[in-house]
This record gives C-alpha cells, sequence and structure tokens, in this order.
C-alpha cells in the first residue's frame, strides 16, 4: 500500500494573516483514499508548524505522493514554501498541487519545478483514478482530463476537465479521523463570523452558486451549477461534531444556503426536534431568499446571524457592473425584521470597481449607514485570476 501525505501549509508563513478555517479539503481526501492508500495530513496551518517542523515529518513519513493544498491565490507563496519543502525532504515523492490557486492560475504554478503535477477542480470522481494511473501508468496520466504539466521544452501542457462539482452524482461525506481539530475549536471569539462563546466549527453542505456576480471565481472553481450533500450526511456530520468536539455553534460556508428552501427547511426542522441546542450561523446569505416567516423559523432552530450579500448601494452598480440580481429595496426591511426576531446581521459590499463613480461609492457607504447593519464589511475590488 502506498504511502500519501495531504500537506496543508501554514498561512503565518511570510508574515501573513492566520487563516485558520478547517481544511475540507483533507476531509474529503480522506474519506476518497483511506482505503486504498496509507494516509496521513500535515497540517503545518492548524497545528501551526515550522518549515523545520514539515521537513522532519515528511522525511518520517517517506510518502510515494505528497498532495499540498492551495487554498487562494493570496497565499501562493505558502504553497510554493509547501511543495520546496516536500521535495527537499523527499525528493523522490511524486509532489501534486490543488486547489483553487493552480485551478484559477495554472500558468504560474507550474513554473515552481518542484510540483510535478496540478490537479485542478474537485476530487470527486477524479483524484483516486488520477493517483491510480500516476501508479500504473504514468504516461497515460497526462492526458487526464483537469490536469497540468510541463512539457518536453518547459512550457504549461493543460487537459480541459470532463466533469465539475455540479456532474458528481454522490457527493462525499467528509471524515474527520485523519484531521486534529484542536487549532480550529479555538478560535470562537477572534472575529464577527466566529464569535460565540461555545467551541465553533463551519460547513459545507453544498458547491457552487447558480449566478455570476463578476468578483467571484466560484464559476470557474466549481461551474455554475448547485450540487447539494445529502442532509443525512449533513445532519450526520453535525452529530459528530458536537459528539466529539462539544461544537456548540455551527457557521454555515455554502455560497448558495437557502437556494433550496425545502433543504433548509429540513435542517432547521431537525435542529428543532433533536434539541441539539446549538446556536448557528450563515455567511454569505442571498437576501431574495429571505422572507419574514423564514426568519422566524430560522432564529427558533437557534440562528444567531447572518451575514447578506449587498455588494453596492447603487442599484447601476449591481446591474450593469456585478449583475447581481438583488433589488436594494428589499434590504431595509430585512435588517428591520432581524432587529425584531433577535438575529445579528452583517453585510458585505465590494467598492471600486472599474465603471463605478465616486458618488456611487458614496452611495455604498449611505446605504450601509441607513441600513444600521450590526457590521458592514466593505471590501475592496481586487482583480483576481478567473
Amino acid at each position: 500500500m502506498k504511502n500519501i501525505v495531504f500537506f496543508v501549509p501554514n498561512s503565518r508563513w511570510f508574515n501573513k494573516r492566520p487563516w485558520i478555517n478547517i481544511p475540507y479539503a483533507a476531509l474529503i481526501i480522506t474519506a476518497l483514499l483511506r482505503d486504498q492508500y496509507n494516509l496521513s495530513i500535515l497540517d503545518a496551518n492548524g497545528d501551526n508548524l515550522s518549515a523545520d517542523d514539515c521537513r522532519q515529518q515528511l522525511a518520517e513519513a517517506a510518502p510515494d505522493f505528497i498532495l499540498v493544498t492551495a487554498v487562494s491565490v493570496e497565499y501562493h507563496r505558502q504553497a510554493h514554501k509547501a511543495l520546496e519543502i516536500a521535495k527537499d525532504a523527499c525528493p523522490q515523492a511524486i509532489t501534486i498541487l490543488g486547489g483553487v490557486y493552480p485551478t484559477t492560475l495554472p500558468e504560474e504554478a507550474i513554473k515552481d519545478l518542484n510540483a510535478d503535477w496540478l490537479f485542478m477542480y474537485q476530487a470527486e470522481e477524479r483524484l483516486p483514478r488520477f493517483l491510480t494511473m500516476l501508479s500504473d501508468h504514468p504516461d497515460a496520466a497526462r492526458n487526464f482530463p483537469g490536469i497540468a504539466f510541463r512539457g518536453e521544452n518547459g512550457s504549461m501542457v493543460l487537459t480541459p476537465p470532463d466533469i465539475l462539482i455540479g456532474d458528481v452524482k454522490v457527493m462525499v461525506k467528509p471524515d474527520y479521523s485523519k484531521l486534529r481539530m484542536t487549532g480550529y475549536l479555538q478560535q470562537a471569539t477572534i472575529d464577527y463570523q466566529f464569535n460565540s462563546t461555545k467551541p465553533t466549527s463551519f460547513i459545507i453542505t453544498s458547491y457552487g452558486c447558480p449566478y455570476n456576480c463578476v468578483f467571484c471565481a466560484s464559476r470557474t472553481i466549481s461551474g455554475k451549477r448547485v450540487v447539494y450533500r445529502p442532509v443525512e450526511d449533513v445532519i450526520d456530520e453535525i452529530e459528530y461534531l458536537i459528539t466529539e468536539y462539544g461544537v456548540g455553534n455551527l457557521l454555515f460556508l455554502d455560497d448558495a444556503f437557502l437556494a433550496d428552501n425545502k433543504r433548509v427547511n429540513s435542517l432547521r426542522e431537525t435542529f428543532s426536534t433533536r434539541n441539539y441546542n446549538i446556536t448557528w450561523k450563515a455567511a454569505t446569505v442571498s437576501a431574495w431568499h429571505l422572507d419574514d416567516r423564514l426568519l422566524e423559523l430560522m432564529v427558533r432552530s437557534g440562528c444567531t446571524q447572518i451575514t447578506v450579500s449587498v455588494e453596492s448601494g447603487s442599484q447601476r452598480v449591481m446591474n450593469e457592473i456585478i449583475h447581481n440580481p438583488l433589488r436594494l429595496e428589499i434590504i431595509p426591511p430585512i435588517v428591520k425584521k432581524c432587529r425584531e426576531v433577535g438575529i445579528d446581521i452583517g453585510a458585505n459590499y465590494v467598492i471600486g470597481f472599474p465603471g463605478a463613480t465616486w458618488e456611487e461609492i458614496r452611495q455604498t457607504f449611505k446605504f450601509a449607514e441607513e441600513c444600521d447593519f450590526d457590521v458592514a464589511h466593505l471590501h475592496i475590488a481586487t482583480p483576481l485570476p478567473k
């Protein structure tokens, strides 16, 4: 049985801000590979490991494959550092870089000579087949869909994907058995969304987004379809987090959590009927899916906070630049209703788009102030690949 190490770089390297979210990819990889390989997770981020710590652990593990995850273009240097460590410690191991960074910017990622392969897009229904091909028929692996490598002249060879996450027929149930959760549950009071006196964990119950906001890479990474995990698997995961780690507060990070009303109601009713005694929050909520009745039901099931994606205080910017279907007039009544039922409400805005005027930026500030959110996150529009 071959040895595989799944390597999570430390977000703190190069003096970057720590990004201490559960590496959900590690849970999916564990579920996919645990039966076929001797799999271990080197979580430099959760355990706050130095480069020397990682080098030593890799040398001791002596893996055949090292899978490095790159969660964001912002942390590309950390991913390249992890690849450097991997090749230094285990020069004979095959290194594979996966995640958002190589998916959105493969032409840059492939320049790293420490990366033997780039694996783009999702792992479900793909990664085990690719690893088998690398072991048994390495030349044929060059034709595998959705990967990249360096050709004979050193230039990038890229194969287009044949499926995206929305095409996956059976969603993988996350497996926590290889991940030490300690470093991820002690951040409960750090920021607005994680703020709780209870151990907090985030959870992802669906992937993809049907909308086409100009600043978002979701359609590149996941496609335009939304795929939902089975409700039973989600409930099992929540009960596991409660039982094993004493989690009392959940943060849903789905891009389109409220898009399927029947599914949301099923989750909400389960929270109420099973008396979990947990609170929950939802990030990046699409406001047009909210109404008074739903907000009342949400708070009864333990919802204490939502963050709506408003994006701009100018309807023109919303329609013509961002391509977001939100109508701004629905926002103040939602804020008012949240005040009535006791749900904290935050909002995300993005300012500085090409084509937006200074007056429209001022409209955004004014709108945010008039709505009186508990917190308004004002993000500066930043050009990022895809």
